[in-house]
């Protein structure tokens, strides 16, 4: 059975670690374990927080969200109810990074957010943020990270 499995996350920055780097490390981590396994996805990082829906077998990525959990680069995770999915929203992609951008920091002030705050939507709204984040485009890394 295919799911959509979504966590929102705080960086945790440690001493000697480039913001950069981490998510550089992390895509190219799962672009590669996600390419093996058939899973899917899109991260969202912005202001010192992640966003990350995966989709994919239910076994597999219950596995993986336990590998997650033990990443260093994250803290205060939360994890949001599995949902049944029937296909896969994402499926160019291993795993798409979708970079901080006006649309989804109007997005979160629409709902009385100043910050970017994906811990603090209801269900519905993070199936709204979910369909901003399949439009979006697909960004490739820079020099610097907004956020």
């Amino acid at each position: 059975m295919n799911i959509l499995l979504c966590y929102a996350s705080h960086y945790l920055q440690h001493e000697n670690n480039d913001l950069l780097q981490d998510l550089n490390d992390i895509l190219i981590t799962a672009r590669q374990f996600n390419t093996q396994h058939n899973i899917h996805g899109v991260l969202y990082y912005a202001q010192g927080q992640f966003f990350q829906c995966l989709e994919g077998e239910k076994n597999i990525l219950e596995q993986l969200f336990i590998q997650i959990e033990q990443d260093p680069r994250h803290t205060q995770i939360l994890r949001f109810d599995n949902h049944a999915i029937q296909r896969i929203h994402f499926p160019k992609w291993s795993m798409k990074y979708v970079k901080a951008h006006s649309k989804i920091l109007n997005f979160f002030r629409t709902l009385g957010l100043d910050t970017f705050n994906p811990s603090a939507l209801n269900e519905r709204q993070r199936l709204q943020f979910l369909q901003l984040l399949y439009k979006a485009k697909n960004h490739r890394l820079r020099a610097s990270v907004a956020g």
